[in-house]
């Protein structure tokens, strides 16, 4: 009798203490199926080909949605100018008319037609007054010999690189082009006409859908005839102004 007791006693003993065992050696082997599931992903050749295969068909981009389309479009503009360099004795403003036919967003083709006004410079007011002196005193009179621009015409080209949008102070988005533009025409002189070239770079700030801010500066080359001999001079257009597109 005490020899089955002890029997059973043994039993159960080896029964607890193999029950951890079993319980981790079955965790174990849920481990390991589900690492072996895991690992099968890659092997899955039908699976690798189809995640390899996927493509987005969107592209991001820093500037999406143009606030205004440019394509097959007309721009008229005004704009007000100041001219510095070329002959000292005279400063010379513009006031300028302008108008641009937009092909694409980056490439438009476009007229402009400035009208000159002109003034003594603080130099040429001291040499002419200096002059008028002389005159008065029963001295020697001489003027400076100036050869002041009248009106322009230009066809020009432009191209827009740069689009994109900022905000200004806090009270809103802006949206601008920055562009760079080429071409030549005919300046009317006081002397006569003579060829205009001119290059350079300018910004326009979208107010509206239909309205710009536009701020723009040129390098122009051409020849004057004043009464000493022909030169050539070399003078910078800055312009601030408007531009209504169609």
């Amino acid at each position: 009798m005490k020899t089955l007791k002890l029997l059973s006693l043994s039993v159960i003993a080896a029964t607890f203490m193999a029950s951890p065992a079993m319980a981790q050696g079955k965790a174990s082997a849920k481990k390991a199926t589900l690492a072996d599931d895991i690992d099968s992903l890659g092997g899955n050749k039908e699976l690798a080909e189809m995640a390899q295969n996927i493509k987005s068909q969107t592209r991001t981009r820093i500037v999406q949605d143009r606030i205004v389309e440019r394509r097959n479009r007309v721009e008229f503009g005004l704009a007000y100018g100041s001219t510095f360099g070329g002959d000292s004795y005279v400063k010379t403003q513009s006031l300028s008319l302008a108008m641009d036919y937009h092909i694409t967003p980056r490439w438009s083709l476009g007229v402009r037609y400035m009208d000159f006004g002109n003034n003594l410079t603080d130099e040429g007011k001291r040499v002419f007054e200096q002059a008028r002196k002389n005159y008065e005193a029963g001295g020697r009179a001489y003027a400076v010999d100036i050869d002041y621009p009248e009106n322009a015409a230009l066809a020009v080209v432009n191209w827009y690189p740069i689009y994109g949008k900022t905000s200004f102070l806090d009270m809103g988005v802006t949206q601008f082009d920055l562009y760079l533009l080429a071409g030549g025409g005919q300046m009317t002189l006081s002397s006569g006409t003579t060829a205009l070239m001119t290059a350079g770079a300018g910004v326009g700030a979208w107010i509206t859908k239909n309205i710009s801010a536009r701020a723009e500066m040129r390098y122009q080359t051409y020849k004057d005839q004043p009464v000493t001999g022909s030169r050539t001079l070399d003078t910078v257009t800055g312009s601030l102004g408007l531009g209504w597109i169609l």
